[in-house]
């Protein structure tokens, strides 16, 4: 890749998530003093006024850092953009409205790409329209680079590599605690949900296009629970957690199949909440939501008033600082499989092994966290990405390389909570 300007460009660092990143590329800056990165966005007054908060916020002397004016409406500008850096961390949603242009720019002017979308349609999509043409530039396109999906897709290879058998079925559940001023989120991370709800139809018109092989059946089969359940092994009430994860988990074992010739693991994911009536409640907003989001009527209504719809859970304002230190999350898995390759041939499970992926505040705090060094592993570890560029899920691309312990460097750790024990 051609020399440029800048080594990481955060585009969209205006938003919520965006300053959150600039503030914590702020605070990793000394230890990568060699990487020159710049924030890119509509407005230069306010891009300087994000750098103030961040410098303030961090007490870093960040005087170095560029300024690019862009645009999603203006290819023009996102030329140019990309014509300055080598890896543009993409901030800008929805996606399935503004991430696109950027994609495309990308790879026509040779720049790695990350988004943190969760938004499966602009996902898949962007697989199949762009692995072929990224691959031939030369440049990589990694997908839910944040808390969708990297503390997932990664924790199953992380727990993988901490099996000392055949691994064949996975579950996860995610529990989040907050402290005593509770937690919030900005109301663009409901924005994109609503806009994967309203186009929910576009998914099995791409995965036709897409013509997938079918992967081998695994014994035993997972048994997903597609209802309210009571956990034991969690201690907590679940429900089925349908979302990108699942898609990523899934994209990532099809790649290492059929590319590794590695046996697919199943994964299930769920949603945990300590009571049955908190549970109730978070099923009751989401049904409410889902409802309204069907027509574009009912999404104005929820963009004007999401405290409204959600009980404050989700703002135009977004959380705040007390919100966020007193906020964190769980990510435990349940792994099962043989413990060689002799018993897999019986299909009958005799191993287990509990890990889990903890960190900070999910969206604002973690994503940040690990966005950022799957950025710098992509620019630092070229060499183990896989096939010399294209689409590809976090676990795809990054299977080979240190993420996750840089990660476990940088507040979000994956660890083993049971070792291996017999079933």
């Amino acid at each position: 890749m051609a020399a440029k300007k800048f080594d990481i460009i955060v585009f969209g660092a205006t938003g919520f998530t965006g300053k959150h990143c600039v503030k914590e590329l702020a605070n990793i800056w000394d230890e990568h003093a060699d990487i020159r990165w710049a924030v890119a966005g509509r407005n230069i007054k306010k891009l300087e006024d994000v750098v103030d908060w961040a410098t303030e916020k961090t007490g870093r002397d960040l005087k170095q850092v560029g300024y690019i004016s862009a645009d999603v409406r203006d290819e023009a500008s996102l030329d140019s953009m990309c014509q300055q850096g080598r890896l543009i961390l993409n901030l800008v949603g929805p996606y399935h409205f503004y991430g696109q242009p950027v994609v495309e720019a990308c790879v026509k002017n040779k720049s790695h790409h990350l988004d943190i979308s969760g938004e499966t349609q602009f996902l898949e999509r962007m697989q199949l329209d762009y692995h072929k043409r990224a691959k031939e530039a030369g440049v990589y396109i990694v997908e839910a680079c944040g808390f969708d999906s990297i503390p997932a897709d990664m924790g199953i290879l992380f727990t993988k590599k901490k099996f000392p058998g055949v691994l064949n079925t996975v579950e996860s559940y995610i529990t989040s605690a907050m402290g005593p001023a509770g937690a919030s989120f900005n109301f663009g991370t409901l924005n994109s949900g609503l806009h994967v709800i309203a186009n929910r139809g576009e998914i099995e018109e791409i995965r036709q296009k897409m013509n997938l092989t079918p992967l081998p059946e695994c014994k035993p089969k997972l048994k997903i629970k597609n209802r309210l359940f009571y956990s034991d092994f969690n201690e907590s009430w679940c429900v089925p957690f349908n979302a990108t994860d699942v898609d990523m988990v899934n994209g990532t074992q099809r790649y290492l199949y059929e590319k590794e010739k590695q046996r697919p693991i199943q994964y299930g994911a769920y949603f945990t909440r300590p009571s049955f009536g908190s549970m109730l409640g978070l099923l009751l907003v989401i049904a409410n939501l889902a409802l309204f989001a069907l027509c574009k009527c009912g999404r104005r209504l929820i963009e004007k008033y999401p405290h409204v719809f959600t009980f404050g859970t989700f703002t135009h304002h977004g959380p705040t600082e007390e919100q966020l230190e007193g906020t964190s999350f769980k990510l435990k898995f349940r792994g099962r499989g043989f413990s060689s390759e002799e018993v897999a041939k019986t299909g009958k499970e005799d191993m287990g092994i509990v890990t889990e992926v903890a960190g900070p505040e999910m969206a604002y705090v973690t994503t940040p966290i690990v966005m950022i060094h799957a950025g710098l592993t992509v620019l630092q570890e070229t060499d183990k990405l896989p096939e010399k560029g294209g689409v590809y899920t976090p676990g795809a691309a990054f299977y080979k390389t240190s993420l996750i312990d840089r990660c476990n460097e940088h507040r979000v750790k994956f660890n083993v909570i049971k070792e291996a024990y017999k079933l």
